[in-house]
C-alpha cells in the first residue's frame, strides 16, 4: 500500500462522517479527491480497500450489541484456520476427517440399501418365469440401477460435510488460506469456492464461476473444475477400492480404504492447480486478479437447512443421473444378451460359464473386444472397455455396466459384484483384476471428462463449442497417459 494510501485511510477515518446515506459514494469521492492532491491514480483494488475501511467505521458506531460468546476462542481458532501454514494443515486434515466419515457413517445405510435391492430382486423372481423379461428387470434394471442406488448414502455424507462447511463460515476462511497457496498457480481465492463445490458436482461449481469478474481467471477454472473429484466418481472409487484395498487402520484413526480416497480427491486438486499453471502460462496470461472478502462470523449450521440442501442436491443427482442410468442398463442389457447363443453346443458347461460366453458373443462383448487392443497397454481387458465405453455418458454407469456384464442382478449386492471382480480370470486362468490395474483405473476416472452435463454446461458458460470440446481432449489425454505410465512402470518393476 502506497504512502498516500495509508494518508488517505487516516483521513476517512479521522472524519469520521456521519450518516448510513454517505456508505456508498462518499469514500470514493473522497479518495478520488485525495488522489487528485497527490497526482496519483487509484487503483480498483486501493478503493475496494478504503470503502472496506471506511464502512467498518460506520458499522461500529452504528451496531451495539452484546459481546460476542466465546469471542477469545474464536479469535484463537481463527489465529489457526488463517494461518499460512497451519491452516492449509488444517484444510486437508478436515477434509481427511470428511472421508474417513465417508466410509465409516455409511457402511450401515449402504447395506440396508442393498438388502432393499436383493429383496426386490427376490421378490421380482418369484412372481416371473425365467426369460427375457426376468433377465431384464433383475439384471438390467433392478441390477444396474440398483447398483449405483446402493452409494446414495455416501453421496448425502458428502453434500452435508460441505452444507456443514459453508454453513459454519469455515469455507470462506479456506478461501482466505488457499489464496495465497493458489496466487502461486495464477489463480485467486475467488476460484477456491467454485473448486471445491465441485467436489459435489461441476456442472453447478462452474455456473458458480459467474462470481470470478476476471475472463481469464473464470475460463481457467472452468476448464480445471472437472478434475475435482465429485460425487458421480465415488461409487467408481467405493467399488474399486473395496475390492482392491485392505480395510484396515493406520494409527487407529484413519481406514487405508478411505485415506486412498482422500488421496484422489488430493490428487484431483494438484492436478488442477498445475493444469491451472499451464492454462495462465500459455493460453490466458494476464494479470492477476485480486481477492479481496469479508471473513463471516462463525454460525451454527440449522439442521433444516442442512437437510434441506442435502435433499435438493440428491435429488437433482438422481433427476439426473437416474434417467442416464437407467437407459443405459437397458441398453447394455440387450447389447450383453444378443444375439442369444446356442446353448445346446455347450452341453458339458455350468450355467456361469454359459453366461460368460453369451457375453463374450453378444454385441457388447465384440464392442469391448474391438477396443481392448487401445486400452490393452493400460491394463484394462475388453470387460473393462465396455464400462468405459458407457460411463462417458456419465461416470456411475461404470459401476452398472460391471454390475450387468459380469451378471450380478437384484438377488445380489455390491459384496457380490466386488467378489466377482476378484474371481474373473482371463483366458490363461489369470487375476483380471489386480492391484496394478485398478490403479490405472482410478486415475483414468481421476482425470478422463466422463460427464456429458459438465461439457453442456460448459458449453452453455463459455458460448462455444470449442471449450467443451478442448476439455474433453486434454483430460482424455491426460487420463489416458497418465494411466499408461502408471501401468507400464508398475509392469516393468513387478
Amino acid at each position: 500500500m502506497t504512502n498516500s494510501l495509508k494518508e488517505l485511510s487516516g483521513e476517512i477515518l479521522q472524519k469520521g462522517l456521519p450518516g448510513l446515506s454517505l456508505f456508498s459514494e462518499t469514500p470514493s469521492k473522497l479518495i478520488r479527491e485525495k488522489f487528485k492532491r497527490f497526482g496519483k491514480r487509484f487503483t480498483y483494488l486501493e478503493e475496494l480497500t478504503q470503502k472496506s475501511i471506511y464502512i467498518k467505521k460506520i458499522l461500529s458506531n452504528a451496531i451495539v450489541g452484546d459481546p460476542i460468546p466465546n469471542e477469545r476462542v474464536l479469535s484463537k481458532a481463527d489465529k489457526i484456520l488463517l494461518h499460512p501454514f497451519w491452516g492449509l494443515v488444517s484444510f486437508l486434515g478436515i477434509m481427511a476427517l470428511v472421508f474417513q466419515a465417508l466410509f465409516t457413517w455409511s457402511e450401515m445405510p449402504m447395506d440396508w440399501i442393498e438388502s432393499c435391492v436383493r429383496n426386490v430382486g427376490t421378490f421380482v423372481g418369484d412372481f416371473l418365469e425365467e426369460g427375457p423379461l426376468r433377465s431384464l428387470i433383475q439384471e438390467g434394471i433392478i441390477g444396474g440401477v440398483g447398483a449405483v442406488l446402493v452409494f446414495i448414502p455416501q453421496i448425502s455424507l458428502l453434500f452435508l460435510f460441505i452444507g456443514i462447511l459453508e454453513e459454519t463460515g469455515y469455507i470462506a476462511r479456506a478461501s482466505f488460506v488457499m489464496d495465497r497457496f493458489m496466487g502461486k498457480f495464477g489463480l485467486s481465492g475467488k476460484s477456491f469456492i467454485p473448486l471445491l463445490s465441485s467436489a459435489a458436482c461441476a456442472v453447478p461449481a462452474i455456473m458458480g464461476t459467474r462470481t470470478i469478474e476476471n475472463k481469464s481467471d473464470r475460463l481457467t477454472t472452468i476448464l480445471v473444475s472437472p478434475l475435482i473429484t465429485c460425487s458421480a466418481r465415488y461409487p467408481v472409487y467405493v467399488l474399486v477400492i473395496g475390492a482392491i484395498f485392505p480395510s484396515k487402520n493406520i494409527l487407529g484413526i484413519f481406514n487405508v480404504q478411505a485415506l486412498t480416497m482422500f488421496g484422489l480427491f488430493l490428487l484431483g486438486m494438484i492436478a488442477s492447480m498445475f493444469a491451472a499453471l499451464v492454462f495462465k502460462k500459455t493460453f490466458f496470461k494476464s494479470d492477476s486478479s485480486y481477492f479481496l472478502m469479508e471473513l463471516p462470523a462463525y454460525n451454527t449450521p440449522s439442521i433444516k437447512s442442512l437437510a434441506l440442501t442435502v435433499f435438493k442436491k440428491l435429488k437433482a443427482f438422481l433427476s439426473t443421473a437416474g434417467q442416464i442410468i437407467l437407459f443405459i442398463s437397458i441398453l447394455l442389457w440387450f447389447l450383453a444378451n444378443y444375439p442369444r447363443i446356442d446353448s445346446s453346443l455347450y452341453p458339458n458347461l455350468t450355467d456361469a460359464e454359459l453366461k460368460k460366453i453369451q457375453i463374450r458373443e453378444s454385441y457388447a462383448g465384440h464392442s469391448g473386444k474391438f477396443m481392448e487392443p487401445v486400452l490393452k497397454p493400460i491394463g484394462f481387458d475388453w470387460k473393462m472397455g465396455i464400462g468405459i465405453i458407457t460411463s462417458f455418458a456419465a461416470r456411475e454407469i461404470m459401476v452398472s455396466t460391471l454390475s450387468i456384464i459380469y451378471g450380478v442382478g437384484g438377488e445380489e449386492s455390491t459384496d457380490d459384484l466386488k467378489e466377482a471382480l476378484l474371481k474373473d480370470t482371463d483366458e490363461n486362468g489369470k487375476p483380471v483384476w489386480g492391484l496394478s490395474n485398478s490403479v490405472s483405473l482410478l486415475l483414468f476416472f481421476a482425470f478422463a471428462c466422463q460427464c456429458m452435463s459438465t461439457l453442456a454446461v460448459v458449453k452453455k458458460e463459455t458460448n462455444s463449442i470449442f471449450w467443451p470440446l478442448f476439455l474433453f481432449t486434454y483430460m482424455t489425454i491426460l487420463a489416458y497417459s497418465t494411466s499408461f505410465i502408471v501401468f507400464q512402470v508398475w509392469q516393468l518393476f513387478s
